[in-house]
Order: structure tokens, then C-alpha cells, then sequence
């Protein structure tokens, strides 16, 4: 499952030196193929992945609700929050028109991403993983099935 959103990540911390030094996240993907992000570590069940932010955004927290500022006296603890984005192009950038173009003509090119390839073709009749490597067989015209692999990053090679 891709993920093209921009997830946010809440860290708390209140001391300065830690704002200055590399974070690092773990993205957790249950069996189901839920996404999670964490500052620990993942469940044995699913797959960890881990990310080094060397430079994380400090953003102030939303502020308590009136009803809570009201009932808590407590001194206010500073959030740091981290950004998380994924590009938005990952398997590189087409000129619009060649793109287009491709689509049209239902022409697989290296660089177009499995989404596009699905817009083309519908979902694939079979999809194999190995190594990193995904191979996804699809049903073409006038019957005949077209096979295409995709990169760990789900574009064509």
C-alpha cells in the first residue's frame, strides 16, 4: 500500500538539545498492510523500517482546549512535531506531455509509477514480489496479457 499523504509524527520533549540531534522513526507495516509510525520500536508481527531525520521541523503544539487550561494548572510542556513526506513524484518527473502521451497510447516507460500503469491497464490478474521486485500481469488489448515489473518504490525500471 502507497502512501502519498504527508503523515505527521508527535514526539514530545522538552529539552533544547534534543531538538538539535538526529531522530530516528520506525514505520511499522502490520500483515494487513497498515502503516504506522513510531519513536519506538514495532510489534514482533510486523515489518520495521527505520528512517534518520538528521534535521527535524520543531513546530509549536496546538494549544489545550479552554476546558483543559481551566482544569490543568500544570506548566505547558513543549511538543516537537516531525514531518514526514513522501515525494510526490518518486519515480522521477515526465514532461506533462510526454506523459499524456504514453498514457494515451498505453506505453509502458521506465520511470511511470504502478498507479499509472493501473489507470492504463485496471488492476493486474496476477502480482508476484521477489527480492524487491514486483511483477504484475495485466490484461492488454484484444486479449492478450501484458507483464510489466516495478522497483521496491512501485515504478517501472
Amino acid at each position: 500500500m502507497r502512501i502519498s499523504i504527508y503523515l505527521l509524527l508527535v514526539l514530545t520533549g522538552s529539552h533544547s538539545a534534543a531538538l538539535s540531534a538526529a531522530v530516528q522513526v520506525y514505520r511499522c507495516t502490520a500483515n494487513n498492510g497498515a502503516v504506522t509510525f513510531s519513536d519506538h520500536g514495532c510489534p514482533s508481527a510486523s515489518r520495521q523500517s527505520t528512517y534518520q531525520l538528521a534535521t527535524p521541523i520543531p513546530l509549536p503544539a496546538l494549544p489545550p482546549s479552554t476546558s483543559q487550561q481551566r482544569s490543568s494548572q500544570q506548566p505547558r510542556q513543549h511538543t516537537r512535531v516531525t514531518v514526514i513526506a513522501e515525494d510526490t513524484q518518486p519515480c522521477g518527473a515526465f514532461n506533462p506531455t510526454e506523459r499524456r502521451t504514453h498514457l494515451v497510447r498505453k506505453q509502458v516507460t521506465r520511470g511511470m509509477s504502478q498507479a499509472e500503469i493501473e489507470s492504463m491497464f485496471g488492476k493486474p490478474l496476477t502480482q508476484r514480489s521477489h527480492n524487491g521486485i514486483t511483477q504484475a500481469t495485466y490484461r492488454s488489448a484484444k486479449g492478450h496479457q501484458r507483464s510489466v515489473r516495478f522497483d521496491q518504490r512501485g515504478c517501472v525500471p
